[in-house]
């Protein structure tokens, strides 16, 4: 478009789009032809799209999984975005029958919160992790909250072997189970998750929930390709 195209579509001042065009043209989000002297999409919005896509398809690959989770062991899976050091819940899926633990889209954690806190400790590095637990006083949620570092740092080191962590009752009432799903550029990107009630998830069932979201992580990282266990960390071997 030219930018008196660009003006009239976007109802501002010839001077304003003028202004804002030449900004994004030196970061490289668009481009002026020499002939023309039209205005296009510029190379760095590959780069960010191709960036979207890789975040975008393992979230497919998992969020398709969640039904057939939800189905086969009745409880509550879901999935959650890691952004900045916290997650937030982007799908979920239910059991078809009976009761269930509930969770909202959008629905954030930190650190200090339960299962999905505990795998994103474990993506740090391990000094980062322990000024993280030792540099504030650790939020006691419910009586089980584990608020002793130690103890605390001891659970993430065990994610890190393993392969994922689990909430008994820490943060909530409610159990959880949750693997943390490590991108080809080794970042943390996603949690994927489970809940449900003691009496649906009890503590003697926790490891085998947490084998199932290790294998279910493992099984989309083999779909997309990763090839070399630096590249993917806490896989299921």
């Amino acid at each position: 478009m030219t930018l008196s195209e660009l003006v009239g579509e976007l109802g501002i001042s010839k001077s304003s789009a003028h202004g804002l065009l030449r900004t994004l043209q030196a970061w490289g989000y668009v481009q002026r032809e020499s002939e023309s002297r039209r205005f296009r999409l510029g190379a760095t919005l590959v780069s960010m799209g191709q960036a979207a896509a890789t975040q975008l398809r393992p979230a497919a690959l998992l969020g398709e999984r969640l039904p057939v989770l939800a189905g086969e062991h009745q409880l509550t899976f879901g999935l959650a975005q890691v952004t900045a050091g916290t997650a937030q819940v982007t799908d979920r899926a239910y059991p078809s029958t009976g009761v269930h633990v509930g969770i909202g889209i959008g629905s954030e954690y930190g650190p200090f919160d339960g299962a999905i806190g505990k795998c994103l400790l474990a993506a740090a590095d391990p000094a980062e992790a322990e000024e993280i637990v030792r540099g504030t006083e650790i939020p006691r949620h419910t009586e089980r909250t584990i608020v002793d570092p130690d103890v605390l740092l001891a659970e993430v080191a065990l994610v890190r072997e393993r392969g994922w962590a689990a909430s008994a009752g820490e943060l909530k009432e409610n159990q959880a189970v949750a693997a943390p799903f490590i991108g080809v550029d080794g970042e943390l990107s996603l949690v994927v998750f489970a809940l449900g009630f003691p009496a649906q998830l009890p503590d003697d069932a926790i490891p085998a929930v947490g084998t199932v979201l290790r294998k279910t992580v493992g099984a989309v990282q083999d779909d997309l390709g990763f090839q070399t266990e630096k590249e993917t960390p806490w896989r299921d071997k």
